[in-house]
């Protein structure tokens, strides 16, 4: 019997029954608004019905929930396609509105969603970033979204969270109690929208930028305890002497310190996610740095050839980067069914991304046709190549560190070409 939720009908949008949204915002608003201290700013700037588009920063997992709780009718969001390969999972946030959008870049049925939902005066919810930020900066905003805006031609509305990935930064284990300032506004009206693309994305990255390092912390909430938790999925590389996995927690948690295994050298983190030297004793010598500027400096840090006794067919000048510990493999052919592909190691090489398991190499993908690259949800990579989709997780290991490295050989060999 073929599983109902691989059928097209997944993509094809239903507006949220007003009963159940009710119901369902009469017993979770108080509750959301209160656990994570949203301060909602001119929330009145967007009406109760009508059509309309509402753009937000993308900083935690709980943006969308949020701007539900918020505003007093439904948004509907198309939501990446992991959250509904559980069909009751899949199921629910369809009840609230969400749809899938495919991973690999264009999706046709989530764009005719879009349009058939505005059509019947619905708001749709879009983080023009694309994807949550990991260090808390500002992510590039997908081109896509100017075109959308123009061919819509619906009143577009922002919301800009501030605070949000202090409350929860994508790579921790839990929320800390940091207030969330949820700032509305009205950006375009659509006989406003302008003609030009470039115009429009430069109004957006206005309109969503915020710096949530420069917001004023409550110092006296530093004591929280677990502040370090998974912020080795960031810092993959000790930021002084640049070993890989090198940065390990500190037991207790309560210390909120990562140390490296190799020169020794430590870090504290505070509730405002920045960083200091930590003496012996642990206390912060030195000024604060904000994460970014750590991860700034680990991304640009040269690569390394790793040694491997593993026959992998490589060519005279091909050299290894990075190898997994053992893993499986996943691939995608019928959305949104992920099947065991193989079992075994990853390695990256400064040509290829290569998988090898005891019986041989599935999967061999040169690193220029290695598209739709993501970190998507937690430690999971994804990556399309040669039309399918692939996923490999990550336990233990920081998938980020994997997506850096491919995505900056891919650049140095187009930079090559480019000078070739």
């Amino acid at each position: 019997m073929a599983d109902t939720t691989s059928s097209l009908s997944l993509h094809k949008p239903r507006l949220v029954n007003r009963i159940f949204y009710r119901l369902m915002t009469g017993l979770l608003r108080g509750f959301i608004t209160r656990y994570f201290q949203l301060r909602p700013v001119d929330v009145g700037t967007v009406p109760h019905s009508g059509s309309g588009i509402i753009l937000a920063n993308h900083l935690t997992l709980f943006d969308p929930i949020w701007l539900y709780a918020l505003l007093r009718r439904p948004v509907y969001f198309a939501a990446t396609e992991d959250l509904f390969r559980k069909r009751a999972l899949g199921m629910l946030i369809r009840w609230f509105g969400a749809f899938p959008k495919r991973k690999a870049a264009s999706d046709l049925a989530a764009l005719r969603s879009i349009f058939t939902i505005s059509e019947k005066g619905g708001l749709i919810g879009v983080f023009p970033e694309g994807v949550r930020t990991w260090d808390g900066s500002n992510q590039p905003l997908y081109y896509g979204i100017a075109k959308l805006i123009r061919k819509l031609a619906v009143p577009v509305y922002v919301c800009r969270f501030e605070g949000a990935y202090l409350a929860y930064p994508r790579w921790a284990r839990k929320v800390r109690r940091v207030p969330v300032r949820c700032v509305f506004s009205r950006l375009y009206e659509p006989a406003d929208i302008p003609r030009n693309d470039d115009r429009i994305l430069s109004d957006i990255a206005a309109a969503i930028r915020t710096n949530d390092f420069d917001l004023p912390v409550d110092g006296s909430r530093n004591h929280q305890k677990g502040l370090a938790v998974n912020v080795t999925r960031v810092l993959y590389r000790c930021p002084s002497c640049g070993t890989q996995e090198g940065l390990k927690l500190v037991r207790p948690f309560s210390t909120n310190m990562v140390e490296c295994s190799s020169c020794f050298s430590a870090w504290v983190i505070d509730v405002g996610c920045r960083l200091a030297l930590a003496d012996e004793n642990g206390k912060a010598e030195g000024g604060w740095r904000p994460l970014p500027e750590y991860y700034e400096r680990l991304r640009h840090m040269p690569l390394s050839p790793i040694r491997s006794e593993v026959r992998l067919g490589l060519a005279p000048d091909e050299q290894i980067y990075l190898i997994s510990r053992p893993r499986f493999l996943f691939t995608q052919e019928k959305f949104p069914n992920l099947r065991v592909f193989a079992f075994g190691r990853a390695f990256l090489t400064s040509r290829r991304l290569l998988f090898r398991s005891r019986i041989g190499i599935p999967l061999a993908a040169p690193l220029r046709a290695i598209a739709a690259l993501s970190v998507d949800p937690g430690d999971k990579l994804h990556f399309t190549w040669d039309g399918k989709l692939y996923r490999i997780p990550f336990r233990n290991e920081s998938a980020l560190k994997w997506f850096d490295t491919i995505h900056r050989l891919q650049e140095e060999e187009k930079s090559r070409k480019a000078v070739g």
